[in-house]
């Protein structure tokens, strides 16, 4: 295991900027997420860490040694792709043993490293099968189990899940998470599912265009986003957002949008809320009623999204259309006029730089 330092790294394909001076910190055994929208420069980096990709400057170190020159088989590395890459004519035995095989380790001692990899990822019954006769999730925990045998520093997982449905990428989560536990291998997980890295990663790396926008532990980026891109991307559905700013009817404090929604404010919101030009909210804070409350809001309703144990409404007030999450059931139905309140604790303040204003 090794801790893994990233100092101003660049990626540039010609005049075009991939990695925009990015500088992290990698504890040893940490698992870390990476995430953001397509093109935001997460798989470049998580390749750049393989070796995969050339840097155009900066310095990346596995340990105290600096890999900017080794080779990817020489930087003691172990990479998961989304693909699988598993060999079709290999059985699963040797599909997992192959990279033992080519760093020539005695095939007694890479029998037993096989056996007990595959007895740890529950694939002891399928060691003589092919790919082909694998599912989705086999097929993955071979890919696992291969990456594993060679007991690496660190390991990087690059959308390993992508290819699965969605209750096999559940399960998934949780057989890495748990590996993870077990192994306490320094990782790095690309991934563009929020929930994935929400769930699995003790830090999470929010990257856009080549930047880094926030690090911190999951719970930190959801309760306390830097800005309006951190806070739309971590939770879902994504946080509501209202353009609009303050007004002090006979000193009753609101936050009007620009689609004349108005929001009631307390005391304590006046010095954020005077330098905020944007107030957000997430779907899972604002209460939902059938009946006029002091301070609630009047709503109709859009559209229900049923899911079971909870629904998701969208509503609509004014120029306004928003989403509300409630647990439980319920008889409401489309073009209902209901009420709603918002918590006053859970109200996010941004600038017009879309910074977050701090309490």
């Amino acid at each position: 295991m090794a801790e893994l330092t990233i100092k101003s790294l660049k990626k540039s394909y010609g005049p075009t900027q991939i990695i925009a001076d990015i500088s992290l910190d990698i504890v040893d055994g940490q698992f870390v997420a990476l995430v953001g929208p397509s093109g935001c420069g997460k798989s470049t980096l998580l390749r750049m860490i393989a070796g995969l990709e050339t840097i155009s400057g900066g310095e990346i170190a596995i340990g105290t040694r600096v890999v900017n020159a080794v080779p990817p088989k020489d930087r003691d590395i172990a990479m998961v792709f989304q693909n699988y890459a598993l060999y079709p004519n290999k059985t699963v035995a040797d599909n997992i043993g192959f990279p033992l095989y080519m760093a020539r380790v005695p095939k007694a001692e890479r029998d037993r490293k096989v056996t007990e990899v595959m007895r740890s990822l529950d694939l002891d019954a399928l060691a003589k099968r092919y790919p082909k006769q694998l599912s989705g999730g086999q097929r993955q925990r071979v890919a696992m189990g291969r990456a594993i045998v060679r007991n690496p520093q660190v390991f990087l997982f690059d959308e390993p899940l992508s290819n699965l449905d969605a209750k096999l990428r559940v399960s998934m989560r949780a057989e890495i998470k748990e590996l993870h536990q077990r192994l306490k291998v320094t990782t790095v997980y690309v991934t563009h599912d929020q929930v994935e890295a929400m769930t699995m990663a003790d830090q999470i790396v929010v990257m856009r265009a080549g930047h880094v926008e926030q690090v911190g532990a999951p719970l930190d980026l959801y309760d306390r986003p830097a800005n309006k891109f951190v806070a739309g991307f971590i939770g879902s559905p994504s946080m509501n957002f209202f353009e609009g700013g303050v007004m002090d009817r006979g000193g009753a404090l609101s936050f009007v949008t620009s689609g004349g929604l108005t929001i009631p404010l307390t005391p304590e919101h006046c010095e954020r809320a005077n330098q905020a030009k944007t107030l957000g909210i997430r779907p899972e804070h604002i209460q939902l009623g059938s009946t006029e409350t002091s301070g609630a809001i009047p709503v109709e309703i859009a559209v229900i999204e049923p899911t079971g144990n909870e629904a998701t409404f969208i509503l609509r007030s004014g120029g306004e259309q928003f989403v509300v999450v409630e647990t439980g059931r319920h008889s409401y139905r489309p073009g209902d006029r209901v009420w709603i309140s918002m918590s006053p604790d859970m109200l996010h303040f941004f600038d017009a730089n879309e910074r977050a204003i701090a309490p």
